[in-house]
């Protein structure tokens, strides 16, 4: 397999993903043309709908309209017959058949009346059916007409490429192309993969052996996957421009996911040195309340009274305490004396 044979098997790889895009648009046409025919299909159905059911209604009402001159006609011969009757037996029965001759003429009249009503208002209801129909026809019919053009234009460049790719496969090796429509039918439409800038398998990515890279690059024998089984060929420089291109994308992405990420990191850094300095102010706060000093509060006149009633209790029974007692309470007497002089 030339270099120039897997050429050839790429540019009718891309025909026939044309001609598969273009018989998925003309498929998409015909679903379009059903969306906007939709309406005036079903207005169509109506009309005909109502003019089969007056047809029906009419045909009804002529076979009545005989029945009833027929009965008209042997009303008439009946009476007839009663002028010419002799007897009263003859009378009665001429009478009776008259009678129920009337009675179905009668009847036959009231139907066909009903018959008539029906067919007017059946007639009505189809003038307006067909008016709606032929307003939905007028509606749609621009938008019709421009699908109608292009599924025509869709045809036509199906009909083209169909031309181009039959004389286009010609010039393949039958052998070769055999395999690859073998491929093709079998693999969803890839046949032929070029191979990676990292010597992977553009199809499936699994990894080429080195060797079999360069085989693939200069040999002349065709090599498929070992893992899907197309056909592998070299990169080309549009394949190239297209890896390098993704790499860029890749690369610029990381870029600002790290830069992201940085700004991140220095916000979170700023938050953390705020609360630490908050929690070193609250410390230092609360050791300076430690170290402040305390006054101490002057001994109630109650608890001074408790005490020197104590020593002099103790003194009568130890005359050793009372001496002590005397001086303490003479001591207290001079400090309250100043403490009075202060004031």
């Amino acid at each position: 397999m030339t270099p120039q044979t897997r050429t050839s098997l790429k540019e009718l790889q891309e025909l026939d993903h044309e001609i598969a895009q273009v018989r998925s648009t003309l498929q998409d046409f015909e679903h379009l043309l059903e969306e906007v025919d939709a309406p005036v299909i079903r207005s169509e159905q109506d009309v005909k709908g109502l003019q089969s059911r007056l047809q029906e209604i009419k045909l009804v009402e002529s076979r009545l309209e005989l029945t009833i001159e027929e009965r008209r006609i042997r009303t008439k011969k009946v009476q007839e017959r009663m002028e010419g009757v002799r007897t009263v037996r003859e009378e009665a029965a001429v009478q009776a058949e008259l009678e129920m001759v009337r009675r179905a003429l009668e009847n036959d009249e009231k139907e066909a009346l009903s018959l008539l009503d029906q067919i007017l208002r059946i007639e009505e209801r189809l003038s307006e059916q067909e008016a709606a129909y032929e307003e939905a026809l007028v509606e749609i019919e621009p938008r019709r007409v421009e699908l109608t053009q292009e599924r025509q234009g869709a045809e036509d460049r199906l009909e083209k490429l169909e031309g181009e790719r039959g004389a286009f496969a010609e010039g393949i090796d039958p052998k070769e192309r055999q395999i690859y429509e073998s491929i093709m039918a079998g693999s969803g439409g890839v046949a032929v993969s070029e191979l990676t800038q990292d010597g992977a398998c553009g199809n499936c990515f699994s990894l080429v052996p080195l060797q079999v890279q360069n085989e693939i690059r200069h040999g002349s024998m065709m090599i498929r996957c070992e893992g899907c089984g197309v056909i592998l060929t070299p990169e080309s420089a549009e394949g190239i421009a297209r890896a390098e291109a993704e790499n860029m994308r890749i690369l610029d992405a990381l870029r600002i996911t790290e830069a992201e990420r940085e700004m991140e990191r220095a916000v979170i850094a700023e938050t953390i040195a705020t609360e630490e300095a908050e929690e070193s102010l609250v410390v230092e706060a609360g050791e300076a309340m430690k170290a402040m000093p305390t006054e101490e509060e002057p001994e109630s006149e109650v608890a001074s009274e408790s005490r020197s009633r104590a020593a002099t209790l103790e003194a009568d029974e130890d005359p050793s305490l009372s001496e002590a007692s005397e001086s303490v309470s003479s001591s207290d007497d001079e400090g309250m004396d100043e403490e009075a002089t202060d004031v």
